[in-house]
């Protein structure tokens, strides 16, 4: 008597998955982090971290700096302050 164990595999690994789903459930109202609405984190700041790239333009004080802002960020609010300080010159 042989036993093929090759041929059953995918028809034990869907019967385990099926197991899993049926005991596991949907998630619990306990596992929902409490402030987010759900199970995903909130989604990051777009204006705080487009701002702080600026900051960072500022700091560094370089042609390059303005022109790699502007060339990242074409329709922000900021590129006018970027092309400002291109224009104003003075810059390393």
């Amino acid at each position: 008597m042989s036993v093929t164990i090759g041929k059953q595999w995918p028809l034990a690994t869907f019967f385990w998955a099926a197991i899993a789903g049926f005991w596991g459930g949907p998630v619990q109202a306990a596992q929902v982090p409490k402030g987010t609405g759900g199970i995903m984190a909130p989604g990051p700041d777009v204006e705080a971290a487009v701002q702080s790239e600026y900051d960072g333009v500022v700091r560094k004080g370089t042609r390059e700096a303005y022109e790699r802002f502007i060339r990242r960020h074409p329709g922000h609010k900021l590129v006018q302050k970027a092309r400002e300080a291109l224009a104003k010159g003075g810059l390393r």
